[in-house]
């Protein structure tokens, strides 16, 4: 299986070089605003991609996707999308989990006080899950801003470490693109947008 894994392309998924694959991943950040109309667009240009599975968890931009789902969650279904928020799919034997909760990051979508409420949410993490998504990075895994804060979730990474999912798939924090194996997980932070919201990075393609 080969998994084409992108995020935080904010409006820009079309000016993107996306490699075909079998499964084609977008962890949140889709939009600025989370707006109709934008969630309209990133349906249409995901429909149009040709890949087998495409799966979307929703990051801190996309805020129609929190405040009015039963508005949002048909445009995906309808182009192909399988949305997931707190759930998982499995696709030719391969489980997939995704999430998009944070610790609270200004007035955005998708936010929970760092502690037990966070806690609460990623113990819902299936143990036999091979891939992993959320919006944001683990504690102290490609998590470094530019003004020299960490700024992911405690509790993520402890669940991390306790279920081993195969692979952890994030964006979030746009200056920390890249990957590293640690705890028996290969992390990916595969923010396609750096820190000017330029979509520089390109997609990572993972194979199975």
């Amino acid at each position: 299986m080969r998994i084409i894994a992108v995020s935080d392309t904010h409006n820009q998924l079309d000016q993107i070089e996306i490699p075909d694959g079998d499964v084609l991943i977008h962890a949140g950040d889709a939009t600025m605003g989370g707006r109709y109309q934008e969630v309209y667009d990133f349906a249409s240009v995901m429909a149009k991609l040709p890949h087998r599975y495409k799966i979307f968890v929703a990051g801190n931009h996309d805020l129609g996707l929190q405040d009015h789902p039963e508005r949002f969650e048909p445009l995906l279904r309808e182009a192909g999308v399988t949305y997931l928020r707190d759930s998982s799919v499995t696709l030719d034997d391969v489980k997939f989990y995704g999430s998009p909760w944070q610790p609270e990051f200004y007035n955005w979508a998708f936010n929970l006080p760092r502690g037990p409420e966070l806690g609460a949410v990623w113990s819902k993490i299936p143990g036999d899950t091979t891939v992993l998504i959320t919006h944001g990075p683990p504690q102290s895994i490609l998590d470094l801003v530019s003004r020299g804060e960490r700024v992911g979730c405690d509790e993520l990474l402890a669940a991390v470490i306790e279920k081993k999912p195969k692979y952890h798939i994030f964006g979030h924090v746009h200056e920390c693109y890249g990957a590293l194996e640690r705890y028996g997980v290969t992390f990916c932070n595969v923010s396609t947008c750096n820190k000017r919201y330029a979509p520089t990075n390109p997609p990572f393609v993972i194979d199975l």
